[in-house]
């Protein structure tokens, strides 16, 4: 019972020794040296979206005004006409477009553009003028934000590019 508590008390104290000291008497002691500096952090910046691509649509104003058919040029660049007996005037070269009726007018010749286009059919987009300012409006809000994005992209690329050599090319400023 003696030897049991004297190899107790015996090894109790070593491990305590040990851990308390951390070993350091077994190894000697080791100096631990602390630093604090910057860390370059290598950041993948995804490439600048494509510029969007507007297309313009084609608008047409059509009214029933009358379609002038000017006489056709000489070579010296004078239209030469002859003035009938009734007071009308005939083209002596000819009218522009003969194939044009007389009274001929810019909703007739929009009719039949579109008839052309569209195999006979007639279709017609209307808009007002108050909903045409509306989307102008729209138009411009939308050219805004981009032009807002395109910053706050190119304020945070400058902020996170380190030299010229970075992945995705230059940012203009």
């Amino acid at each position: 019972m003696i030897v049991k508590n004297l190899i107790r008390w015996t090894i109790l104290p070593a491990i305590l020794i040990l851990t308390i000291s951390g070993c350091s008497t077994l190894g000697g002691a080791k100096k631990i040296e602390v630093s604090s500096k910057p860390i370059q952090i290598d950041i993948i910046h995804p490439a600048m979206p494509r510029n969007i691509d507007l297309k313009e649509p084609k608008w047409h104003v059509v009214s029933s005004a009358k379609i002038p058919n000017p006489c056709v040029k000489n070579e010296e660049g004078k239209r030469p006409r002859t003035k009938q007996e009734d007071g009308t005037w005939l083209c002596d070269l000819g009218k522009e477009n003969p194939d044009w009726p007389e009274d001929y007018t810019y909703l007739d010749k929009f009719l039949d553009e579109v008839k052309k286009k569209n195999s006979g059919d007639v279709v017609f987009f209307a808009i007002s003028v108050e909903d045409y300012e509306l989307m102008a409006y729209n138009m411009q809000e939308l050219r805004r934000y981009i032009r807002e994005v395109q910053e706050v992209v190119v304020y945070y690329r400058t902020v996170t590019i380190n030299g010229e050599d970075a992945v995705g090319g230059k940012v203009k400023k």
